[in-house]
């Protein structure tokens, strides 16, 4: 998928999820580009999602909690 589609997929999404409000196109859009682009950018388009960013858990010491 290119970046073009995932944007636009993407502001279909945010519009859908605020009540699909008439005449907010270029803010949905916008928050679309900002949200996806940067994982483009950095040529990886997995890199920085919630898989990617989610830390493992590390084991508690004794004598920590």
């Amino acid at each position: 998928m290119n970046v073009e589609q995932r944007i636009r997929e993407r502001a279909y999404e945010i519009w859908e999820s605020k009540g699909r409000p008439e005449g907010q196109e270029f803010e949905h859009w916008s928050q679309a580009r900002d949200e996806i682009e940067p994982y483009y950018k950095e040529g990886d388009a997995t890199a920085g999602s919630i898989e990617s960013s989610v830390a493992i858990p590390m084991p508690r010491s004794e004598g920590q909690g």
